[in-house]
């Protein structure tokens, strides 16, 4: 078997041409070979002799069904059942992606998604050995801003599956004041918002669009029933309305300093304007939103518009104060 990477990547290009039913021989794979080594920086140029044994190791050691067609002067797999099967490749940056990204599902992804995840990692470094691993304490690389909700890993993998493969799940749902409901959804996404899970989709009972938090559903079946994902759900999950509460228009803030690196760091709404006086323009936010945040900057704050918003506040604080 192969032992250095450079040929284990021509290989890999070599298959993949064969594949697509692409003739190649010893003078194109030499101009191709050129070509990745100057677009994508990988050390894989040679000479001829280089590509006739990379050819002899694909026969002998991969069993592939190689031959060579005269007329079309290049070569060919006489059947497409063969698989080219060799460990993943990957270079120093794709494998520090795939090293922090198992890092992030260990603590976003409830059990078994993320032992799969972690898994699936682990086998890519056992051949592959980054020179990043020499050197970095990846104990030191913490995601503070984790998964709290306990989700039933059922559930949580029954409704994955469900988006995974586009079939309606049957649910049990809790609304915030308990009451259950059997309802039947179709799973158009998967969202991580606010460290909790949810899923957005539509849902049969009310015949409409509907946001499930995961860790209200009791239990999940999936159904033979499919669906065609929606385009207009997936893509009204943002920032700005993904849990649908009722905005408020034009809301204007004033804030110190402090409250303004927060508002850059975590906006009220994607299109807010911080003036250089201080004062924020909102376009639209929630009350459930925009309360918490105001309370929590400690008078750093001050709402300034719409005024019936103000009283609304002020109302709220008093009787906030007659609890104390």
């Amino acid at each position: 078997m192969p032992t250095h990477k450079s040929q284990l990547h021509r290989l890999m290009r070599i298959a993949a041409l064969l594949k697509e039913n692409r003739y190649p021989n010893s003078e194109t794979l030499i101009l191709e070979f050129q070509r990745i080594a100057q677009e994508e920086g990988l050390n894989i140029e040679c000479g001829k002799k280089t590509i006739l044994r990379d050819m002899k190791t694909l026969k002998n050691e991969y069993n592939c069904p190689l031959a060579f067609d005269r007329a079309r002067n290049g070569y060919y797999l006489k059947h497409h059942g063969w698989d080219f099967v060799v460990p993943a490749l990957l270079d120093e940056n794709e494998m520090l992606a795939a090293v922090i990204g198992a890092r992030i599902a260990e603590e976003i992804f409830p059990s078994p998604l993320k032992n799969k995840i972690r898994n699936a990692v682990d086998y890519l470094l056992q051949n592959n050995n980054p020179d990043f691993l020499d050197t970095a304490n990846m104990d030191g690389l913490n995601i503070l801003s984790g998964l709290y909700a306990n989700l039933e890993p059922q559930i949580f993998q029954t409704l994955f599956q469900g988006w995974q493969t586009n079939h309606c799940v049957k649910i049990a749902y809790a609304d915030w004041q308990g009451e259950v409901t059997e309802r039947t959804i179709e799973p158009h996404t998967l969202v991580f918002f606010n460290n909790s899970w949810y899923t957005k989709g539509f849902c049969h009972l009310k015949n409409q669009a509907r946001t499930f938090a995961l860790q209200r559903i009791k239990s999940a079946e999936l159904l033979n029933g499919t669906f065609e994902p929606d385009r207009s759900i997936i893509s009204s999950v943002n920032t700005d309305d993904f849990l649908g509460f009722e905005k408020i228009e034009n809301v204007k803030l004033h804030a110190s300093n402090c409250a303004l690196d927060r508002l850059r760091a975590a906006p009220l709404h994607s299109q807010q304007e911080i003036h250089a006086d201080g004062t924020v323009d909102i376009p639209a936010v929630s009350k459930e939103v925009l309360f918490p945040f105001i309370l929590s900057q400690e008078g750093n704050v001050k709402l300034l518009e719409p005024p019936e918003l103000k009283s609304e506040l002020k109302e709220k604080l008093k009787k906030m104060l007659e609890n104390c």
